[in-house]
């Protein structure tokens, strides 16, 4: 079976691209500092091109077993990541951000690689042969950013792709029945980021970088699509959904994170306060901290917390609601 030579072959490329372009970053001095530690180490600044070369090798292997949804959505999220490159290294305007990334969706729209009747428990299957493409750049734009909005912190956005990804897979012991490629895919996604967690995880040894981020979204969002979970996606969605919500009515639209004051500040023992100017964004970290500065380390645990209760509960919620 394909998942017993996808696995390894994931995790190794996972492994070994990481390590390689970290040394290489490192050398070329393509660091950036990390604001939230002592001395703000200089860390190398994306993981974006390691992310590419696992990607890379889903596609080939896929293409060698004729995997042709498999293919149309990886190739979606490396068309993310390219995106991303751009945006790390010469910098891309916010609209511009919401605009370029629906074009992840062509290959997905292209290639047939979706079914235009999502599954709402207590409904049904809706029809909308219509309407789901044209959803679909939408989606692609929204997931894509709102995991940048929430890659702020070592580990946050990874951690909640991953188990994003384990929920979706997870819940189709229930209805609806997947694409064909579906189950494959989602283990692809799960042995990638379980391989490449630790490396971004507290305390992070690289950044995942605007690539990285974007891949991400990308990535969560063919599951949606192929696992046929559009709504449960949406609750797993909810703390990004918060996130997200939060910071564009508190800056009044779209605004590149760089033009903005930050959320946060660092007290002088190095705990995260809230930054209580009126032109600092409201995000779901300072609204963490809100009661009490927390260290990164603390505010890193409460935010893992809230995403496996999120996870938990809307895993239980859809279980629950598809039984009717």
């Amino acid at each position: 079976m394909i998942e017993w030579v996808l696995i390894p072959v994931t995790i190794t490329a996972t492994l070994a691209s990481t390590y390689v372009i970290m040394s290489v970053e490192k050398s070329k001095g393509m660091t950036s500092p990390d604001l939230h530690k002592p001395g703000k180490p200089r860390i190398p600044k994306t993981a974006g091109p390691a992310f590419m070369i696992t990607l890379l090798t889903g596609l080939i292997l896929s293409l060698i077993n004729n995997m042709t949804l498999f293919a149309c959505h990886v190739l979606a999220a490396m068309i993310a990541g390219l995106i991303g490159f751009y945006d790390d290294f010469k910098g891309l305007g916010a609209v511009w951000k919401v605009v370029l990334l629906t074009l992840p969706s062509l290959p997905v729209l292209l290639g047939g690689a979706y079914v235009p009747r999502p599954y709402i428990p207590l409904v049904g299957s809706l029809r909308i042969h219509i309407i789901y493409p044209l959803l679909l750049p939408l989606a692609y734009s929204v997931s894509a950013n709102a995991y940048n909005m929430i890659d702020t912190h070592n580990g946050i956005a990874v951690t909640a792709a991953l188990t994003s990804s384990i929920a979706l897979l997870v819940s189709t012991v229930d209805r609806p029945q997947p694409l064909s490629e579906g189950f494959i895919f989602s283990l692809f996604v799960i042995s990638f980021l379980i391989s490449y967690l630790p490396f971004n995880a507290y305390p992070s040894k690289i950044f995942n970088g605007n690539s990285g981020s974007f891949m991400l979204g990308s990535l969560v969002a063919s599951q949606a699509i192929l696992l046929r979970r559009e709504y449960l996606t949406l609750m797993l969605y909810i703390p990004l959904i918060i996130n997200g919500f939060s910071i564009l009515t508190s800056v009044g639209g779209f605004r590149n994170k760089e033009r903005i004051s930050r959320p946060v500040i660092l007290t002088e023992d190095m705990r995260i306060a809230p930054n209580k100017s009126s032109k600092a964004p409201v995000t779901l970290v300072q609204l963490l901290v809100l009661r009490k500065p927390l260290t990164e380390r603390e505010l890193i645990k409460l935010y893992t917390l809230l995403i496996l209760l999120n996870t938990i509960l809307s895993l239980i919620v859809y279980h629950v609601l598809v039984s009717f």
